[in-house]
Order: structure tokens, then C-alpha cells, then sequence
């Protein structure tokens, strides 16, 4: 409790830099919550219209031209997310700088170095879960705004990939050729045929929200300890050699 409470005490005391934190959490949280449900929504849009199709042979045709647009979401997902962990390795190493008087006067009280990592690693959870109830709040707050703006964005992919002519085509070259008119030859139809219920929707929002927190709470507690221990140990071994001198 000692350590949690003066955790708390550090995120009131540098505030400033914490608001900057939370405030990098919360649009890394909102994009990667968006990244994931633009791939669970595609995965129920190919589900769906697999359904349609009665043979493996066009179920895999379908998936193969489908895949370049989840790679698409992929690489979305790469970019925010190394965004994020470049932006907390930066700010962590000056954060942890700006913090090396407090780290001497926290050893002076007879604490330990493990209790301080506990209290560096509670000090930046607190803000990344605030970050993650915002955005997970104000999605929901516009989840029909949110799902327009979803399959909107699957439409705008699917026209800039061609994906429909190319399933078309590709379902069409079938010897199974009856298939083929299950498949709309426009991308909105193509996607707008998809039907998701709000309780899809909400299972899509929730999966999204929690796959989004455990990565960046992944990532944050990997960085914070690294660093951390590297701060404590750099400080320690210089204490040392400035009492041997």
C-alpha cells in the first residue's frame, strides 16, 4: 500500500508530464481498438460470405483476395504500434533522468530499489487503464458513428485494392460458375450485404479493446522495467565509485 500511495502522490507531483503520457496512451489505445476492429469486421465480412459459397475451392479463392486487406490492417497496426514504442522509450529514458534526485532520496529512507521499480511501474499502468476506459468510453459513446466509419473504411480499401472485380473474377473463372452472382461485383454492396447485430458489434468492440490494452500494457511494463533497472543500476554503481572517491 506504501508503494501505491506514494506512486499515486508521484502522478499528482508530475502532472505535467503525465498528461502528456496519458494523452500519447489514450490515441496509441484509440487506434490500435480501431486497427483490431477493422480486422475482427473484415474476418466476419469474409465468414459471412464464405457461407455463400458451397465449396472449398471458392472459400479459398475468396480468402486469397480478401488477405492483401488484412495485411493492409496489419501494417497499420505495426505503424501505431512502434509509434508508441518509440515514443515511450523516449519518454521513459528523460522521464527517469528528471526523476534520478528522487530515486537517491527514496534509497535514503531505507526503501528498496524493487519497491521504487513497483512504484515507476504503478505510475505509468494508472494513466495507460485511464487512457484505455477514455477511448473504449468514447467509442461506445458513438458506436453507431463508429461502425458507419468502420464499414466505410472497408469500403475505401476494398476500391483502392479492386477487391470485388477481383473476387468476381476470380469466384467467375470456378467451374462452379452458378456461385459466382452471390457475389456482388461493387465494394459497398460487397460489404453494406454483411449483416452485424449489436451484439456483434459489442463483441468486436470489447475483443478489440482488450487485445488493445494487453499489448500496450505488455509494452509499457517491458519498457518501464528495462529502463528502470538500467536507471537504478547506473545511479547505484555511480553512488558507489563517487563514496569509494
Amino acid at each position: 500500500m506504501r508503494t501505491v500511495k506514494f506512486a499515486i502522490a508521484s502522478l499528482f507531483y508530475h502532472k505535467k508530464a503525465m498528461i502528456l503520457y496519458t494523452l500519447v496512451s489514450f490515441f496509441a489505445m484509440l487506434g490500435l481498438i480501431v486497427t483490431f476492429a477493422l480486422i475482427y469486421s473484415l474476418d466476419q465480412v469474409l465468414a459471412q460470405t464464405n457461407e455463400l459459397l458451397s465449396t472449398d475451392d471458392l472459400q479459398s479463392k475468396l480468402t486469397n483476395e480478401i488477405q492483401p486487406i488484412t495485411t493492409l490492417y496489419q501494417h497499420l497496426f505495426y505503424l501505431i504500434f512502434g509509434a508508441y514504442l518509440l515514443v515511450i522509450c523516449g519518454f521513459q529514458f528523460y522521464y527517469q533522468l528528471h526523476k534520478r534526485n528522487e530515486y537517491s532520496a527514496w534509497l535514503t529512507t531505507g526503501s528498496s530499489t524493487r519497491q521504487w521499480a513497483g512504484m515507476q511501474l504503478i505510475e505509468m499502468w494508472v494513466p495507460l487503464m485511464l487512457a484505455a476506459i477514455a477511448a473504449f468510453t468514447l467509442l461506445m459513446l458513438f458506436q453507431p458513428y463508429f461502425q458507419q466509419e468502420l464499414l466505410s473504411g472497408h469500403i475505401f480499401v476494398l476500391d483502392r485494392e479492386n477487391t470485388s472485380a477481383h473476387i468476381w473474377q476470380s469466384v467467375q473463372s470456378s467451374q462452379n460458375e452458378e456461385f459466382g452472382i452471390t457475389i456482388p461485383q461493387n465494394n459497398q454492396v460487397f460489404v453494406q450485404n454483411v449483416e452485424l447485430n449489436s451484439t456483434a458489434w459489442l463483441s468486436i468492440m470489447f475483443h478489440s479493446t482488450r487485445q488493445a490494452i494487453l499489448i500496450l500494457t505488455a509494452a509499457v511494463i517491458t519498457i518501464t522495467s528495462l529502463i528502470v533497472s538500467g536507471h537504478c543500476l547506473y545511479w547505484r554503481k555511480k553512488q558507489w565509485k563517487n563514496q569509494l572517491n
